[in-house]
Order: structure tokens, then sequence, then C-alpha cells
């Protein structure tokens, strides 16, 4: 097992953007947790939501007198082939778990069996990849969480019974809402929905400079509609959805152009088959952008793309809860959004975007928005707002520091 060193956060630096009240509230509650020695896990330092909420929850944890610590398993591409069909499989997708499956994910887990939980008093563990190192590892007398990023309220039986194995080594759950724990066998749950950093180079106020540098990476004609999807390349997320709705809006906007954005995370070695029949689906159109990190497309970038664009999709058909959104929200950027999992939670129907169930309601809806620039900047209005009161990094923050209280209360 990896330990991830992250950089440095200051609770300070936020009192600018966030209510004083939730800032005391923050400071009343780490003030009877100093010390606190807190473990986090996952797959991953890279790529993915959960990777980036760590690299400021970490530091912040550790900002406000607490003593964080982050951890990534290591594993093989078979492994995190295995991995990312449970992920699909826990969301409902049809598939066999295996006996040599459950082989492989094993030996892996014994082999990121080399750490000490009694040197911590909270550990979180999160998503299925680890979700069996406490069943190897010396427990000792640490409080143990299972975070769950995903929506395993319809799964594939099989596969959850797998996961609900393991349940009796945790003292709690943690989901994005509750009732996506579904029948999981742990009866402690806690409600804590996902976040963003407002300081970050993916959501922070760009330069002048920095978004002329960033048109010129996205190859986008600024004098030209775009609409934008950032996303993992996830059959889930639906990109040829989003680029059948660019067509059908292609007829009443021939200016109008596309971004699909992705990240190639190390633990979804499916996401490069996605991405390749996704340039044979897109063809010859040099409207359509198929951009990854592997093109230079960083932060500062997706940035842009999500406050230059009139209108950003997110066109997911399951979702756990798609932090893009909040993220297109911050920058005033109304979305259109699969009327699935977490995407509800952050989008008020007809209030800041709209949710769509086919590909005719998004080609819909983004054409009402194409059409009406006063509509897009009231909703893009209206949409910061919400993700200033709900859904930034501190919210974050607070909703695990009062889960910590609990456990070691």
């Amino acid at each position: 097992m990896l330990k991830v060193h992250t950089g440095s956060r200051s609770i300070k630096d936020y009192t600018g953007i966030i209510p004083h009240a939730e800032f005391e509230k923050i400071l009343s509650l780490s003030n009877k947790l100093k010390g606190l020695k807190v473990l986090h896990i996952n797959a991953t330092a890279f790529g993915g939501g959960v990777a980036e909420i760590l690299h400021t929850l970490v530091p912040l944890m550790n900002d406000v007198g607490l003593s964080a610590d982050w951890k990534v398993i290591e594993g093989t591409q078979e492994f995190f082939e295995l991995t990312k069909r449970m992920h699909n499989a826990l969301q409902g997708k049809e598939d066999d778990l295996t006996e040599k499956d459950i082989e492989l994910f094993m030996n892996i887990t014994r082999k990121n069996s080399d750490v000490n939980f009694g040197e911590y008093d909270v550990v979180v563990i999160h998503d299925p990849q680890p979700v069996a190192i406490p069943a190897v590892a010396n427990k000792g007398s640490a409080k143990l969480a299972w975070r769950c990023h995903i929506d395993t309220s319809t799964p594939n039986k099989k596969f959850m019974a797998f996961i609900n194995s393991f349940m009796k080594h945790y003292d709690a759950g943690i989901f994005t809402l509750k009732r996506y724990a579904g029948q999981l066998s742990i009866e402690r749950l806690y409600e804590i929905p996902p976040s963003i950093d407002p300081l970050s180079d993916k959501n922070r106020e760009l330069t002048q400079e920095e978004l002329k540098k960033s048109i010129e990476k996205l190859k986008i004609d600024p004098n030209r509609p775009v609409i934008t999807q950032v996303s993992r390349f996830d059959p889930w997320k639906d990109p040829k959805g989003v680029v059948d709705t660019y067509r059908n809006l292609k007829k009443n906007h021939p200016e109008l152009q596309l971004l699909l954005i992705g990240s190639m995370a190390t633990d979804d070695p499916e996401g490069w088959e996605i991405y390749e029949d996704l340039l044979r689906y897109v063809g010859m159109d040099y409207d359509i952008k198929v951009l990854t990190n592997l093109n230079s497309i960083g932060n500062i970038e997706v940035n842009a793309a999500q406050k230059l664009s009139q209108v950003v999709l997110q066109k997911s058909l399951r979702e756990g809860f798609a932090l893009t959104v909040s993220e297109a929200l911050w920058k005033g950027t109304p979305v259109v959004g699969g009327n699935v999992g977490g995407i509800p939670l952050q989008i008020i129907q007809g209030v800041n975007g709209y949710l769509v169930n086919s590909v005719e309601e998004a080609t819909k809806y983004t054409d009402m928005l194409l059409k009406d620039p006063i509509l897009r900047e009231k909703m893009g209005n209206k949409g910061k707002e919400i993700v200033r009161n709900k859904f930034l990094i501190t919210r974050h923050l607070k909703d695990y520091l009062e889960l910590f209280r609990d456990l070691v209360r």
C-alpha cells in the first residue's frame, strides 16, 4: 500500500466564500477532535472524483488539528478490470462473479494488508476495491467506515452478497444518499454528499491569459456556441447519447461545437475501450473534440470549458453523484443532466438546469437554453448559490468531523 503525499490547505482561505456560521461550526467540531488519527484508503491517487476530493479533504483535516493520512492500494491490470466490472454490477449491470474472480480479489487484498489499523482512531475505506482489507489486516481498536460512492440500491445480487460478506468488519457505512445502501447489512448509515473545492485549479476564477491559453488547447472558436460534457469514458455516462443530442441540435444551431472531456484513471481500464469506440462514433466531425488528460487537458482547461460553455451536459444513465454538475454550476453555467443518482440533488428542475430521461428531452432543454441568454444567466446565478450552500468542500469537512465525533464518542 502506498502513502499519498498531498499539498497544504488552510481552512482560513475559505472564510470569504462560506457563511461565518459554518466556519465557526467547523472550528468547534475540530477543537473537540484535536490529534484524532484518521486514515483514508482508496484505489487511486489520480483520476476520478474520489481522488480529487481527498487531495483537498485530507490536508484540510490536518489543518484543523487532526492527524490524517491517505493510502492507495496496489493492484494489477486484471484486478482493476475486475473491480470496474464490480463497480458496474453494483449499479445493476448483469455479470457473473466466479470463484476465479474472488480468488484474484482476495489475493490482491492480502498483498495490501500491510497496514496496521490499530495506529489510527478512524479508518475510512472508499469503494469496492479495498473493501475486504479489514478481513485480513489488524483492525486493533480503530473504528471503520466504508464510504461507497456509487448507488447500490438495485445491484447485481451476487456481487452485492460478496460485498455484504465484509460489512461485519465495519462500524458505519457512508453513502451520498442513505437509500443507495439498498440491502447492505450495516445498521449505522451516514449520508454525506460529495463536494467541490472552490479554490482548486478546476474551480477557481481564471485569469484572461489562462482563458486564452485554454481556448487554444481546447481548439474551440470562442465566438461560436459550445456545449460540454466532462466525465470518465464510461457507458453509464452515455457519451454516445451526448453526441446524438449534439447532432439533433446541430440542425437548428449549425455553429454549435461539442467538447467531450474525460480523464484516464489508473483504476479504470475500461475507459480506453469506451474512448476508442467513441472516436469511431464521432467520425470526421471536426466540431466535436474528444479530449483527455493525455492531450494536456488538465484542471484549468476543464475549468475554462465549463465556464465558456453555454450549457454543460451530464447525461448519465446511472450515477453516484456527478461532481461535474456542481463544478459547472459553480461557474454560473446551467446544466442539463440525467434524472438519476445524485444529479437531482444538484439540479432543481427549471431553476438551475433541467433533468432529462432521453436524448429527445436533452435536445429540447439544451435548445431552449442555447436560444435564451437571459435564461442561461438567471439559471447560472441560481446554480452558483445552490452549490455555495450545499456542495463545497467545507460542508464535506464538517460532515466528516460530525461522523468522527459520533464514532469515537
